[in-house]
């Protein structure tokens, strides 16, 4: 069966079956859940191509500079998706994210059969104003003739600094929230002309049910962008621009923010994966949050929030004991 049929016969289970079990109908829930991930999962590895569900679909991922945001980019370009990977230094051969932005598009380059993923990196800061008025321009002097929009805006931008609350410098704060929630907002504002067209969507890592100390200013900036996503989901909704917010729950704020780094092996040599790109660390998202992603992304009907959860036990495979 052709990659994208999956794609959608998946995304049609994920929606119809809710990854819960109640009591009244737990089998038929388990069941559907249990088969899209299974259908998922198993076409997951199956090499790219002009097939896939992305279908060239322009998207912006707003911060590649981090963890989350580069493994988030490398795997919708895989997806068959044209991914603008927004990067503040985009051309420095320090940028770790950059040079491996650059040798997954010498890869793509070297193969013999035309593909539609793409990586295309540009210079975006969220926290300046002029520069992401100019990433506009530069987004759309890359789509292809006679259009004028993308589907898809992923919010990765953010920092995380812990620190005790009585302690720490009210600098962090205003740092985060400058980021955090100015940054996001000011995103939704200055792109949202690129996704009027196509009846895009907006989607942002929200707050999640695992607040804990030492991170009071990081959880309080959060949640105010889980406030300001349903809100704007209102003002928007005339638009058609959909506002979908990310629960990244179980994720640690300072991986999931952190620079990503080139894998070593033990001779001190740069890891590279059989494909030819350089492997990096960390890689915050586990197969199952990516599943999820790909639903925030690709649904015709989206839901309002989606948490990136790890499998459910019962949808694990059953371990063997030797006796």
């Amino acid at each position: 069966m052709p990659q994208q049929d999956w794609y959608f016969i998946t995304t049609f289970l994920y929606e119809s079956f809710p990854a819960h079990i109640s009591k009244r109908n737990g089998r038929a829930n388990c069941l559907g859940a249990g088969l899209a991930t299974n259908c998922i999962r198993n076409n997951s590895n199956v090499e790219p191509n002009e097939n896939m569900p992305g279908g060239g679909k322009p998207i912006l991922v707003t911060s590649c500079d981090n963890a989350i945001g580069l493994q988030i980019a490398m795997h919708f370009a895989n997806r068959g998706f044209r991914v603008f990977a927004g990067l503040k230094e985009c051309v420095s051969n320090d940028n770790t994210s950059a040079r491996i932005i650059r040798t997954w598009q010498k890869h793509r380059e070297s193969l013999l059969i035309p593909l539609q993923g793409t990586l295309i990196s540009l210079p975006l800061d969220v926290t300046r104003e002029d520069i992401s008025h100019e990433a506009v321009d530069v987004i759309r002097a890359h789509l292809p003739a006679g259009e004028d929009g993308i589907w898809a805006v992923i919010n990765t931008s953010g920092v995380s600094y812990r620190g005790k609350f009585d302690q720490q410098d009210v600098a962090y704060w205003e740092a985060m929230f400058k980021t955090n929630v100015i940054g996001v907002l000011r995103t939704a504002r200055i792109f949202q002309s690129l996704l009027r067209k196509t009846s895009g969507r907006i989607i942002n890592i929200g707050a999640t049910n695992g607040e804990e100390a030492g991170l009071v200013a990081y959880t309080a900036s959060k949640y105010a962008i889980q406030g300001a996503s349903n809100a704007l989901r209102q003002e928007f909704l005339p638009l058609g621009i959909k506002v979908i917010t990310i629960d990244p729950r179980g994720i640690v704020p300072d991986l999931m923010y952190s620079v990503p780094k080139l894998k070593r092996k033990e001779n001190s040599e740069v890891a590279v994966s059989v494909s030819g790109v350089l492997e990096f660390q960390p890689i915050i998202l586990s197969m199952e949050a990516l599943e999820t992603l790909d639903l925030a992304v690709s649904a015709v009907k989206p839901k309002d929030n989606y948490t990136l959860m790890q499998r459910p036990y019962w949808c694990k495979p059953l371990r063997l004991i030797n006796v």
